[in-house]
């Protein structure tokens, strides 16, 4: 089965936003809202993309106390995204909180550990182990959490899938048309992630930087 594009609206022009949207049709269903474009753009622009008919990954990255990620929550609630993510670091009970306060409204990712931190990364932050050992914990602490399913690079897919089962979702980052870096460090291509089992692939400057964002498209689904 091929996982599903997920493209990222990394964007600070909203005209180039909705024209790219238009541009790529029916052939993306699902788009990416992090940060760049929805702290200048808000609710504006998830409730615009909707109206379009499309699906939306609210990336905000929750991260803070039980309580501040639930009323976080509730205020998302009306605008019926597919899917928000939320930081594993944040401990059981603000998963739990958070989870709960969704009432099965939208599925809840957890953020394992971002794609632009290795091992070195790890190790300045005072973070010991295995980078995949260190996500499949994070992982697993989701699952018990009742979440949908995590957010993590390529290399740890395929054993979260093992470990946690087919039905728990993983959306992965940093997916590449060829395997260029930039400022991530855990990438991989459209195929790795097929190979191992990912659901979602989230792909943005591959697309937006592109001359021609269709035929990336393409390109990818040829795979």
């Amino acid at each position: 089965m091929k996982p599903e594009i997920i493209v990222a609206l990394d964007l600070k022009d909203e005209k180039r936003i909705f024209d790219l949207v238009e541009l790529l049709g029916d052939n993306v269903s699902y788009y990416k809202i992090g940060y760049i474009a929805f702290y200048r753009f808000g609710w504006r622009l998830v409730d615009r993309l909707q109206a379009l008919g499309k699906r939306i990954m609210l990336d905000l990255k929750l991260d803070d106390i039980p309580n501040t990620v639930s009323y976080a929550i509730e205020a998302i609630l009306p605008h019926k995204p597919t899917f928000v993510t939320i930081h594993s670091s944040a401990g059981k009970d603000a998963l739990i909180k958070a989870q709960e306060t969704t009432r099965g409204e939208f599925g809840l990712l957890g953020i394992t550990l971002l794609t632009s931190l290795g091992k070195d990364d790890l190790e300045t932050l005072s973070i010991s182990g295995d980078v995949r050992d260190i996500v499949l914990k994070r992982a697993r602490l989701c699952k018990e959490s009742g979440l949908t399913g995590v957010v993590a690079s390529v290399d740890e897919a395929e054993i979260i899938k093992k470990e946690l089962g087919e039905d728990f979702l993983v959306v992965t980052p940093g997916i590449r048309i060829s395997q260029s870096r930039d400022d991530q460090k855990r990438t991989g291509t459209y195929r790795d992630a097929k190979e191992r089992g990912v659901d979602f692939v989230v792909i943005g400057r591959p697309i937006y930087e592109s001359d021609d964002p269709l035929e990336v498209i393409r390109r990818l689904m040829e795979e």
